[in-house]
């Protein structure tokens, strides 16, 4: 008896190997190549808020979730909570997806974004990726181009709604850093000046925070006046406005994000994390 055998992309082999998928032969591993669609179809905006859910979990390179992922384990795992299975590397991932331009997956919500050897997933802003880029990062928004390539729409889910949803053109990177993005984001979504700046903070602050990074202007106790944008913060959270971060206002941050209140903004802050992925979603 004759065997056809499927045929694999050069890239697909060695993608496959150098991943680290279990020898399976070429049947096996071409049988990763194929996408099964889901019975009824989930929208592009669907596939791209399941992945959001998992906004600051760690980059671990091999796995595929549920609480750690890599690039191409994210998509996987996003799409088969939806009910698709998907090939589990990025290079069998992308060759499984129906290619649009680059710029179409840009403004297209859940579109695939592929570079050789990386995978992600456009926000549909024209701007913003969500994805598992590296080991220096966590899971989330990514404004700025690894080298992207390639775009593509995955079998079985529906893009007809098209258009731009959250997260919008500001949005910043969940990492537990308070910097000069997401300043400015939150300036945005609070109405303040955009400037990324948040002016005349008290510098005895400065160490106790170490989650507060570029962006702030640290200067003598005696002469912190306060800023703008912490002053509309405060006003949000029902604390007193004068503009100085401190304990109250960070407490109060942290029991408005759920976070444990601690009243210091440490490295790789959850509340931080918290406020990130808020602002991402348009409100705080």
């Amino acid at each position: 008896m004759n065997i056809v055998r499927p045929q694999m992309s050069r890239r697909n082999l060695l993608t496959t190997a150098a991943l680290g998928v279990p020898a399976m032969g070429l049947l096996g591993a071409a049988n990763l190549i194929g996408a099964t669609p889901a019975s009824a179809a989930a929208s592009g905006r669907d596939f791209l808020q399941t992945a959001e859910a998992k906004a600051g979990c760690p980059y671990i390179w091999g796995d595929a979730g549920p609480s750690s992922f890599d690039c191409s384990g994210l998509v996987q795992w996003s799409l088969a909570q939806l009910g698709i299975s998907f090939p589990r590397v990025s290079g069998a991932q992308y060759d499984a997806c129906n290619p649009i331009s680059l710029e179409q997956a840009w403004v297209t919500p859940g579109a695939i974004l592929w570079f050789d050897g990386h995978i992600g997933i456009s926000c549909g802003d024209n701007n913003t990726s969500f994805e598992a880029r590296d080991e220096t990062v966590p899971v989330g928004y990514f404004n700025t181009d690894p080298g992207w390539t390639n775009g593509g729409l995955v079998p079985g889910l529906d893009y007809s709604g098209g258009g731009s949803q959250q997260p919008p053109s500001g949005s910043v990177t969940v990492d537990g850093y308070w910097g000069t993005a997401t300043t400015r984001r939150l300036q945005e979504v609070l109405g303040t000046p955009t400037d990324g700046v948040v002016s005349s903070q008290a510098v005895s602050w400065q160490a106790k925070n170490p989650g507060l990074t570029s962006g702030w202007d640290w200067v003598s106790d005696s002469l912190a006046t306060g800023s703008t944008v912490i002053k509309a913060l405060q006003q949000r959270l029902g604390v007193a406005a004068d503009g100085l971060i401190g304990t109250n206002t960070i407490m109060a941050l942290q029991g408005h994000c759920g976070t444990p209140q601690d009243g210091y903004f440490s490295d790789g802050s959850t509340c931080i994390m918290e406020l990130q992925k808020k602002l991402n979603n348009g409100a705080l």
